[in-house]
């Protein structure tokens, strides 16, 4: 479902990515792990055509991203949701214009028919009853649910999650972590990209680490107590960064 082959990249002098390969199958979550700084993040924006490599590839679902001209990313972005670590909610809107907003955008619906998607997402995120609510007005943990809640809004194919879980309480963590895992069950694929080591170890199925620019491990999740010495388990460790 996402294929990166031979991704460099580099910001003026700066080297971040030195032919970067993985991919993800379909209904998989891989875990995009590493040290600060070193373009997680960068990769998830080139999967949106937010930022372009410099050379090498990048594929969602056999469509060379890369390639594409900004008013052709419209059906990509369709079906590719990212779950922006500060949510990137809008301030002056509230809960329920936050999530019709991409339904308007995008699709022809009835008021009624967008009311009912709004309605169903929020009771799944637990949030009922915040409809007319600002996101200034809910807690960090529920701003974070909102963001994933408006993900959800498009139904997409893919979801690309970049630190859902940053300071989280244990109960908030608990819920973004089981709402990765219930869309796993329903066949979505996702890339999360986290320093929250026991979030991943909870929802992903494999895990590649970024060192200096290049994939320095790559295993499942499922390996990792059958491997002591690997790069993964050294940063989970903290060995590492």
């Amino acid at each position: 479902m996402i294929n990166i082959k031979n991704f460099n990249k580099s910001f003026g002098k700066k080297v971040i990515h030195k032919d970067v390969s993985f991919y993800v199958r379909e209904g998989e979550c891989l875990g995009l792990v590493g040290g600060s700084g070193v373009g997680k993040s960068v990769i998830l924006r080139s999967l949106i055509g937010l930022e372009k490599p410099d050379s090498g590839q990048i594929e969602i679902d056999g469509i060379e991203v890369h390639k594409l001209r900004e008013e052709e990313m419209i059906p990509l972005r369709q079906k590719v949701a990212y779950v922006f670590q500060g949510g990137a909610l809008f301030d002056s809107m509230t809960v329920q214009e936050n999530l019709a907003y991409p339904l308007r955008e995008h699709f022809k619906l009835m008021d009624s028919e967008i009311k009912k998607k709004i309605k169903d997402v929020l009771e799944e995120m637990g949030l009922s009853g915040n409809e007319l609510n600002l996101p200034s007005q809910l807690s960090g943990g529920m701003q974070k649910r909102l963001g994933l809640a408006r993900a959800l809004m498009m139904s997409p194919k893919i979801i690309l999650y970049d630190e859902p879980t940053a300071g989280l309480d244990p109960y908030n963590t608990r819920k973004i972590q089981e709402h990765i895992l219930k869309l796993k069950k329903k066949g979505v694929t996702s890339i999360l990209v986290t320093h929250d080591m026991p979030t991943a170890l909870a929802v992903c199925d494999k895990m590649v680490y970024l060192h200096n620019g290049i994939v320095s491990s790559s295993v499942m999740t499922s390996e990792l107590n059958n491997r002591p010495n690997d790069q993964i388990m050294k940063f989970i460790e903290g060995e590492v960064a």
